[in-house]
């Protein structure tokens, strides 16, 4: 009974599993353009920022350190999305939290580390989608090559007489989905591979600034 059913419902063919893959190609596609943006504009001008900030806390006496580290921020904050800059949201909420009162090392480690949890959601956001279309695109498409080879065998068994011609175009067609699946997963992987690299490295840039604005304010207020 099940046999028969699930048999009709492979009779339909492939040609729906690629109008899946097709849709999941324009997913993966729209994610990558969004992501590419998205790291552009909160990876803007990273390295200045970094730099501009160490200066202003090492270049002044500790009493100037905190106004000339916020005219940093204050500047480039016209230009970036501080909340979506790592190194920047992590640098304004920490001397926010020193300029307000003195806060332990461990106290200021965990602020820095809500902070930056709080960016990265924003680095992650849409990457388990990319992934999950990257890991599973090739099995449905391998999905709609199995369905497709079920209906050209059913078709030659229907069809008396009629050679291995019939069953070979009918896997021919069916391939075309394992094909496709494949295409739509090639970009996925290597898209979200590269995506993650650059939100590891956005990471490591942050905690290293934090590391240092801690290490550098200590004794603030002391």
């Amino acid at each position: 009974m099940l046999s028969h059913l699930f048999l009709g419902m492979s009779l339909v063919g492939a040609e729906w599993v690629l109008y899946i893959l097709i849709i999941l190609s324009v997913i993966s596609v729209a994610i990558m353009f969004e992501r590419a943006f998205f790291y552009k504009a909160a990876s803007r001008n990273v390295n200045v920022i970094k730099n501009d900030i160490r200066i202003a806390i090492t270049q002044s006496k500790l009493p100037d350190r905190l106004d000339n580290a916020f005219k940093v921020i204050k500047v480039h904050t016209k230009s970036n999305q501080y909340e979506q800059n790592m190194g920047l949201h992590v640098s304004f909420v920490l001397l926010n939290f020193i300029k307000d009162k003195s806060y332990s090392v461990e106290v200021l480690n965990q602020i820095a580390q809500d902070a930056m949890i709080q960016t990265k959601i924003l680095w992650d956001k849409n990457l388990a989608i990319l992934a999950t279309i990257g890991n599973n695109a090739p099995f449905v498409g391998l999905f709609g090559t199995v369905l497709g080879i079920i209906r050209a065998f059913h078709d030659l068994s229907q069809q008396v007489g009629t050679g291995v011609q019939t069953v070979t175009a009918g896997v021919a067609e069916a391939l075309i989905a394992t094909a496709i699946g494949i295409l739509v997963a090639i970009p996925a992987v290597v898209a979200f591979n590269l995506f993650q690299k650059r939100v590891k490295t956005a990471q490591l840039e942050a905690e290293a600034l934090k590391s240092f604005i801690i290490g550098q304010m200590a004794n603030y207020g002391n």
